[in-house]
């Protein structure tokens, strides 16, 4: 298994150091699969980075480049969400090379002298508390201001159209544009966008929004981030110690927005605010509470909520934990908590950064789409720390990157089921199938633009994936996307592009460390690459088996390189077209040079529809291999 996973306190938590996704014992069967071929390590660099898109991260490039670099970042990734105190910023800074500093507070402006006027509190440390958290607000406005201020007012309505108005096909349903409409964006923005979308030449409308794009400070939108994050949990902490409460909910107006104080009652929250406080009871949170909408002057938005089984529940184009040019933060310390957006929310950042920290219970997360841990030109962090949870998102969730952007979904904790798709028909390849683009998945602007790195990290339990087409551990066009689940008996399903798959340009990883796991689909996954891409799935433990139609089970196209490697167990690989899978690299008649494939099972007595033995090592067409190591399995080492 990656590592083995330690209780975990509700305020802290984390695990053991981890061990890597791809150890050395993996690495010596690869080098050994590659003699074979008559190649080495260094045969894994053939030229697969051949464009120049704007804002093409250096870690994407470095991944075409040399594959292996890839398990690498998952081992990044993973060692962030298990530490102990996880500093998920640094990380985004990292991914996204935007430069943020370690540590907000030193890297934002000082607060103004002065601020609002206190009531009395029947605990005068609740009074102290919210005169910190104010000032951190202070301090994350002054960030955003330095990360927007060079966009004008219609650009940012010209951007956020330019994003959501496709995303939720507006020009199909009048309701979407509304709601569009009703958080900031005119209506003649969206009509513009609509007609570029019908230019024959995409570019001019490309470069609009590449120059928006270029002129954000996506260091300074991060560091606001992690501003009202620290000051969220700051707060939670201080909070938890007061002992009296008022009896109905108290407001507090600022020129930052409302700060609100709940009561231990069941309490109704509906509107906008800079601070919602609750300390217990069963609360409902709908309409705006939890928002960011810069384009109202409501950059930022906060819930902290002690206690109780609550209900965040959202009509509007943006749910609990969504930002649009802003910054928005919810902490939910305990409670069988409900979460439902009618579009956006739960942890999404477009030109923002959103973010939803659950430290227990049993929770439900349902978006139409852009949810769950999803950002473009900015981030989306979801942080689920224990109980049997429930995410059921369309499209663009369950960690989604964009265009400079980084999405994460952390669940430490419990059997957890994931669903995405039913929302959004794929026209373009199957009108009865739905693009989820979810679970891991991260996406450029082909051909203008790179994309961001998005990962689903799920540290233990029995879990379910479900998606239908582009998921768990997938990117398109200069982008990287990761699935990593660290222990449990699992079931992945899928119709298309995913369990670790790179499509143009891209890569793709799917990594289970443990358990006896079931991966199954139609074609293009299961550690798949297409068009100078790189895809890999590694499982490392466990009796597992892979099903799929066609172009599957370590199967890279048109010059790409794919890697299913399977460490330990007695493993199935099953197929219906055993000729485009298990193994197969398909050599693309239209350029000068193939594609390289690599199913590696190294331990156990295993199975293979294309009638490989145990102990095979079969050259398959074109520039493929199957490397059976026969025998029991052996315990993983550095």
């Amino acid at each position: 298994m990656l590592y083995v996973l330690l209780p975990i306190a509700c305020a802290a938590g984390g695990t053991e150091p981890l061990r890597p996704v791809f150890s050395e014992a993996d690495r010596t069967h690869l080098i050994a699969a590659l003699a074979h071929l008559n190649m080495t390590t260094n045969d894994l660099r053939f030229e697969k980075d051949v464009a120049e898109p704007r804002f093409a991260l250096a870690r994407t490039r470095r991944i075409l480049t040399d594959p292996l670099e890839l398990p690498a970042l998952a081992d990044e990734i993973l060692a962030a969400a298990g530490d102990k105190a996880p500093d998920y910023w640094r990380l985004f800074a990292g991914l996204l090379e935007a430069g943020a500093g370690p540590d907000a507070r030193e890297a934002s402006p000082a607060a103004p002298a002065g601020g609002p006027a206190w009531p009395a509190s029947p605990d005068p440390r609740l009074v102290e508390a919210l005169r910190r958290f104010y000032a951190a607000a202070q301090r994350a406005d002054g960030l955003l201001a330095r990360a927007f201020g060079a966009l004008r007012p219609e650009e940012r309505a010209h951007a956020a159209a330019s994003v959501l108005a496709s995303s939720f096909a507006v020009e199909d349903y009048p309701a979407r544009r509304a709601a569009l409409v009703r958080e900031g964006i005119p209506d003649t923005a969206i009509q513009r966008v609509l007609d570029e979308d019908l230019d024959i030449d995409p570019g001019p409308a490309a470069d609009i929004s590449i120059a928006i794009i270029e002129r954000t400070d996506v260091g300074a939108l991060l560091d606001a981030g992690r501003a009202i994050a620290e000051a969220a949990d700051a707060l939670c902490r201080e909070a938890t110690a007061l002992s009296a409460w008022p009896e109905r909910p108290v407001t507090v107006p600022t020129p930052l927005g409302t700060i609100s104080v709940g009561s231990e009652q069941a309490d109704t929250h509906a509107d906008a605010a800079l601070l919602i406080l609750d300390p217990g009871g069963a609360d409902r949170y709908e309409g705006l509470a939890g928002t960011a909408n810069g384009l109202q002057g409501r950059p930022l938005g906060v819930v902290v909520d002690l206690a109780g089984n609550d209900v965040y529940e959202s009509e509007r184009l943006l749910g609990a934990g969504a930002a649009l040019f802003g910054a928005a933060f919810v902490l939910d310390a305990a409670g069988d908590d409900v979460y439902r957006a009618a579009y956006c929310g739960q942890a999404a950042g477009l030109f923002g950064v959103g973010g939803l920290e659950d430290r227990a219970g049993d929770d439900i997360y349902r978006a139409h789409g852009f949810a769950q841990g999803a950002g473009t030109v900015g981030a989306g962090l979801l942080h689920d720390r224990d109980g049997r949870d429930l995410y059921d998102v369309g499209f663009y969730g369950q960690a989604f990157a964009g265009v400079r952007g980084a999405g994460l979904l952390i669940d430490r904790r419990g059997n957890d089921r994931y669903n995405a798709g039913g929302r959004l028909p794929d026209h373009e390849r199957f009108d009865a199938r739905y693009l989820s683009l979810s679970q891991g998945f991260a996406i450029g602007m082909r051909p203008f633009a790179g994309g961001g790195i998005a990962a689903l990290v799920d540290l233990a339990g029995n879990d379910t994936y479900q998606a239908d087409v582009y998921g768990q551990g997938a990117s398109y066009w200069y982008a990287a996307g990761l699935l990593l689940d660290a222990a449990g008996n699992d079931t992945y399903h899928m119709f298309q592009y995913g369990q670790g798959s790179g499509i143009h340009l891209s890569a793709g990883l799917l990594a289970d460390g443990d358990g006896d796991d079931v991966y199954s689909g139609f074609a293009l996954l299961q550690g798949d690459a297409h068009d100078y891409a790189v895809g890999m799935l590694f499982d490392h433990a466990g009796n597992d088996t892979y099903a799929a139609h066609e172009a599957a089970a370590g199967c890279a196209l048109n010059n790409a390189f794919a890697l299913l490697l399977d460490s330990a167990g007695n493993d199935a690989y099953l197929s219906r077209q055993t000729t485009s899978c298990q193994g197969i690299g398909r050599e693309s008649p239209y350029r000068e040079y193939g594609g390289l494939a690599m199913l590696l099972d190294i331990a156990g007595t295993d199975t293979y529809a294309c009638g490989a033995p145990d102990g095979a090592r079969i050259l398959r067409p074109d520039f493929g291999i199957i490397y059976d190591v026969e025998g029991p399995a052996q315990s993983r080492t550095k």
